[in-house]
């Protein structure tokens, strides 16, 4: 069993490699798909090559979609009856070659709806594997991913990068006095307000209890002030509505030259909002980080 998942989940990474770069993957797997043809042609009936056909179907369905594959699947069929027929000695089709290029199809239909049904699974599973189960934003774990790639794009790109954390000042309060569902819709409530405010460009993220961060790539310090203003003052104009005595205490950090890695980077907003934090508390410091 433990190498059956091994084996899996090393079938998994490669296919999910090959979504990295797609226009690449289904150029080698077209180029596969018609040596197979080319062999089989050259073979004749001798060997059985329709099973090499899956790993190219495979692969082109996963990285593309169904249409494709399903597309893919019938010319690799179509290819193994045109073989067949050529290699008859009479020149006609037989009941035999009809059957078994029903079957065949029947066959890659099958495959083919199980495996989409799988990369629908797959897909789910590593989006809930990504967000938070609460507020529906990214979770930490995806939130360095996002930061890694936009850090790398910043360096290539020779521009800004910025994050900021956010940090729910009396969320205990609520908490103790209101209870934890009351806790659970004001998370909600603030995880709303900030996707609602931010750039389409800006990703939102909860990190954990009543902590926030939003990444603001190529963004200025003049840009991300606004940005963070707007979204406090909406986030303050929502407490107030619901009377939940909670304030935020906001840092962010705006890196002029890309930060050597993601901690640097979450670091420098962190540390940015403890000094809110540890001072008056409700309020941003925003700093240029040269």
């Amino acid at each position: 069993m433990t190498d059956l998942n091994s084996t899996a989940i090393a079938i998994e990474n490669w296919l999910d490699r090959c979504r990295e770069r797609p226009a690449r993957s289904i150029a080698l797997s077209l180029a596969f798909a018609s040596l197979v043809a080319v062999l089989d042609f050259a073979t004749g009936d001798e060997i059985p090559m329709i099973v090499c056909y899956l790993p190219p179907v495979l692969v082109v369905t996963w990285v593309s979609s169904l249409m494709v594959g399903t597309l893919l699947a019938a010319t690799c069929c179509t290819a193994w009856l045109v073989d067949d027929i050529l290699s008859l000695e009479g020149g006609g089709v037989t009941a035999a070659e009809i059957w078994l290029a029903s079957v065949h199809g029947c066959f890659f239909a099958v495959f083919l709806g199980m495996l989409v049904r799988l990369r629908a699974a797959h897909e789910n599973e590593r989006t809930l594997a990504r967000t938070d189960g609460l507020t529906g934003l990214i979770n930490p774990m995806a939130f360095r991913e996002r930061a890694e790639d936009e850090i790398a794009r910043a360096v290539r790109r020779e521009t800004t990068v910025s994050a900021a954390f956010i940090d729910c000042d009396n969320f205990k309060t609520v908490n103790d006095t209101l209870g934890h569902l009351e806790g659970d819709r004001l998370l909600k409530a603030i995880a709303a307000g900030i996707r609602a405010t931010v750039r389409k460009m800006d990703v939102p993220a909860r990190m954990g209890g009543d902590e926030f961060a939003v990444l603001l790539p190529e963004t200025s310090e003049e840009q991300a002030q606004l940005v963070i203003e707007r979204m406090q003052a909406h986030l303050d104009g929502v407490m107030k509505e619901n009377n939940w005595p909670v304030t935020f205490s906001i840092g962010v950090a705006v890196y002029e030259t890309p930060p050597l890695s993601v901690d640097e980077l979450i670091h420098g907003a962190d540390e940015l909002m403890y000094e809110v934090k540890n001072g008056a508390k409700d309020a941003i410091v925003l700093r240029l980080v040269a």
